[in-house]
């Protein structure tokens, strides 16, 4: 097909402009834009930020909502042989001029709301020249000339979600993101029939590469959202009333409509095939208790990638009933995509079916390395082209790939390895707790780790009696569940806990204002000092 045939994300795009320049690309905000429309905006776009003195190779980063401006700037760049660098637009000052800097960028584009953020920043970072908004990129005489975009050619820079440490730059290449979404789009079974709705935001690589670049690759419309869903229903509402038939969410967001969603009315799922679950652990707990609450079956699928290699690794395929280990505790998330190489790894080499490793990764999406970190990108990147995740899992002896945790997340308590989603999973359950987070602190008295439990209580749960039941609730649980008494349970309030853009529990961000006392006036209520 003609899709599968380019290999530059600026060549795809064009295709469709070709044969369906009419053809709706997405919906945002009640307004559709066109294949055509999206070309001719992103020409004007190009010349804008020639204008701003924005040549080939220069690196530009997009700090923007869900809005069609991110699509019309993204591509202009694109077109221009420049390279977007898309950020998280709440990151903070201090984080944002970093990624700034680091990035090398010549500009920014925003639009209104985050100026004054992004300015704030841009004082942190000496080499950023302009800001730019909308109204200075759009030019109405655009007819610039541009220039022949390979595949090899760099596409953009994602930085990663700072789950395990500082964000790092991931370089992809166009035949990075090609290549990726055609095997993508097949393993997930997406044909022009589907109708893709998502509200995941547009600076992540799920949001981006997923939603964004892989409807287009197989001509799919797609309906957007803004990321901050206070209100999940909202999500819901827009899948049954464009009878969608694929979404994608990390396991929070179903977990969000679970217990937020109390009228179930109005909300009607039955066209969904599928919606993939993935960018943080999937839980079996969460799949069958929004499936029972929706009224649907096999709905919920997991997958499992990652911005180094972007993103697809493995998804579950549709309607197809999930598989657990044989303990009965762990979730395939499916068999490699079509080209992509699994492997794991243990100090004797490369593992068995069955055991536990690090999961080491070879396909046609696997990273170009780390922006200006040639360090780092050696640590995961070897000449072979294997790619170390960091994560831990196995493969069964059909090949089917199940996720164990991260290498960095894990806690060693008396010599046991003891997995944070496993303690999460029990105290989450324990009524009054919102969320929680486990973390291993190291003690200079004892040389080893203690397991920390941060929990965000609901609002209203003030009473000094009922936290201080809820901290031996959790303390006794845990004990029984996993074998541990935790060494410290904090009681937060909500939003307390350190998150990526994708959900991800920052657990090194956690562990520092753990020990640095940052949590401060967010806690309500603490243990003390329980012992292992």
């Amino acid at each position: 097909m003609a899709e599968q045939m380019a290999t530059t994300l600026v060549e795809l795009l064009g295709q469709r402009v070709a044969t369906e320049p009419d053809a709706p690309y997405f919906h945002v905000y009640d307004e559709t834009v066109t294949y055509g429309a999206l070309w001719r905006e992103s020409a004007r776009y190009a010349a804008g930020l020639r204008r701003a003195g924005i040549d080939q190779g220069d690196k530009v980063c997009l700090v923007y909502p869900t809005c069609k401006e991110f699509f019309f700037t993204f591509l202009g760049l694109l077109r221009m042989g420049a390279v977007p660098v898309p950020i998280y637009p709440t990151l903070g000052v201090e984080a944002t001029a970093n990624v700034f800097r680091d990035s090398e960028a010549k500009a920014v584009a925003t639009i209104g709301w985050f100026r004054k953020d992004v300015e704030e920043s841009q004082a942190g970072a000496s080499n950023l020249r302009h800001v730019l908004e909308p109204q200075d990129l759009e030019v109405d005489d655009a007819s610039p000339a541009f220039p022949a975009v390979t595949e090899d050619d760099v596409a953009f820079i994602q930085y990663t979600s700072g789950s395990t440490g500082l964000p790092r730059g991931v370089v992809l290449s166009h035949a990075n993101v090609t290549r990726t979404v055609a095997f993508m789009a097949e393993a997930a079974q997406l044909t022009r029939d589907d109708v893709v709705v998502s509200w995941l935001p547009l600076y992540h690589d799920m949001g981006l590469i997923g939603c964004a670049f892989t409807p287009p690759s197989i001509g799919a419309p797609l309906w957007l959202l803004p990321p901050d869903l206070k209100n999940p229903r909202v999500w819901l509402e827009l899948v049954t009333k464009v009878r969608a038939t694929f979404t994608v969410s990390p396991d929070f967001g179903y977990r969000n409509c679970v217990r937020n969603i109390g009228d179930t009315s109005g909300i009607d799922l039955s066209s969904l095939k599928q919606a993939l679950s993935g960018a943080e652990p999937v839980r079996l707990s969460t799949i069958q208790a929004f499936e029972e609450k929706f009224g649907a079956e096999n709905l919920i699928t997991p997958c499992y990638g990652l911005a180094e290699a972007t993103l697809a690794v493995a998804i579950w395929p549709r309607k197809t009933p999930v598989r657990l280990d044989s303990s009965g505790k762990f979730l395939s998330v499916g068999p490699p995509c079509r080209g992509v190489s699994v492997k794991i790894t243990i100090e004797a080499g490369e593992a068995p079916a069955g055991t536990e490793g690090e999961i080491s990764v070879r396909s046609p999406g696997v990273m170009q390395g780390y922006y200006r970190n040639p360090e780092a990108t050696r640590q995961v990147l070897g000449p072979d082209g294997w790619l170390r995740t960091g994560d831990l899992g196995f493969l069964d002896r059909e090949g089917f790939l199940f996720i164990t945790g991260r290498v960095k997340d894990l806690i060693i308590l008396a010599g046991e390895n003891l997995v944070p989603a496993d303690v999460e999973e029990i105290v989450d359950h324990i009524p009054g707790v919102r969320y929680s987070a486990a973390v291993g602190i190291e003690s200079e008295r004892t040389g080893s780790q203690r397991l920390h439990v941060v929990a965000e209580v609901r609002e209203g749960a003030e009473d000094a009696e009922r936290l201080s039941h809820l901290v031996r609730e959790i303390v006794q649980r845990v004990h029984r569940g996993r074998g541990h008494r935790p060494a410290r349970v904090l009681l937060v309030t909500p939003g307390t806990i350190p998150k990526t853009s994708s959900g991800k529990i920052q657990r090194s961000r956690l562990g520092a204002m753990i020990t640095g006392d940052e949590l401060g006036e967010r806690i309500v209520y603490t243990s003390g000092g329980h012992r292992d």
